[in-house]
């Protein structure tokens, strides 16, 4: 099936991979947040202007935001931490209006020890649901699992929430070093058509070592049969491996 493929622009030499196979990227400028305070968040929408044009990128369509992710706790027990990583996200979708963009990927903020499942979804509802609340219809974002050891929850969180804007990014290296009892094939499968989004990348099972796509113990033909198998036919794809080392060749393949 045809989809959508981007790389991540912390990938290595991504800027000239993206360009000479014109596929689409997906920008890490926003990932720390303080590249979002007030005396450099001109300077780093003028890096994310920059990339585009050097990558000859004029449908807009063809560019996602990785959001903030440092420190930002929806599920946090002080609802002061909560609202300061809102302020972040609200910084981050205010850049991405100010460049046209329309897509962004976010962090569960899910820690095991810290977090039951239950508060975990029941506070996650409540900031995901007021953080979209004043958000246009086309507005999107992608809740991305990072420490998650299982799918459920998130799944909850999406379903509850029934917005059309809310979907997973199902980072399948991240499944792939934390999950407990469930191959990535299942997570897959299970998440179906809440998903919206992948993160693509490879490691041994034990470590987010974020390797390239056929470096690890992923069968990413198996995760490319699932993917179409199960997710919509919309759910677009995201090389995240610091090396691409054939990757998006083998990728174009495929799709």
């Amino acid at each position: 099936m045809k989809r959508d493929l981007f790389l991540c622009t912390f990938a290595e030499d991504a800027l000239n991979i993206i360009k000479e196979f014109g596929i689409g990227m997906e920008n890490n400028h926003f990932c720390i947040s303080e590249r979002l305070d007030d005396h450099v968040v001109e300077e780093t929408i003028s890096e994310v202007n920059r990339d585009m044009r050097f990558c000859n990128i004029a449908d807009l369509r063809k560019v996602l935001v990785h959001g903030p992710f440092t420190e930002i706790y929806p599920q946090a027990i002080d609802h002061l931490i909560a609202e300061s990583g809102r302020k972040r996200l609200d910084s981050a979708f205010e850049a991405c209006r100010r460049l046209g963009l329309n897509r962004m990927v976010v962090h569960s903020g899910f820690l095991p020890i810290m977090y039951f499942d239950t508060w975990h979804v029941e506070r996650s509802v409540e900031f995901w649901g007021e953080y979209m609340r004043d958000k246009p219809s086309d507005f999107s974002i992608f809740i991305e699992n990072v420490f998650d050891p299982n799918p459920e929850p998130l799944i909850e969180i999406v379903e509850t929430l029934a917005d059309p804007r809310i979907k997973l990014c199902l980072d399948v290296g991240h499944a792939n070093a934390v999950t407990i009892d469930k191959s990535v094939y299942q997570w897959i499968k299970s998440m179906g058509e809440n998903i919206g989004h992948f993160h693509l990348h490879n490691n041994d099972g034990s470590n987010d070592l974020h390797n390239p796509i056929n470096d690890g113990t992923l069968d990413m033909d198996k995760v490319l049969r699932y993917i179409d198998d199960y997710c919509p036919p919309d759910a677009t794809l995201t090389v995240e491996s610091r090396r691409v080392n054939g990757g998006i060749e083998w990728l174009l393949e495929r799709l």
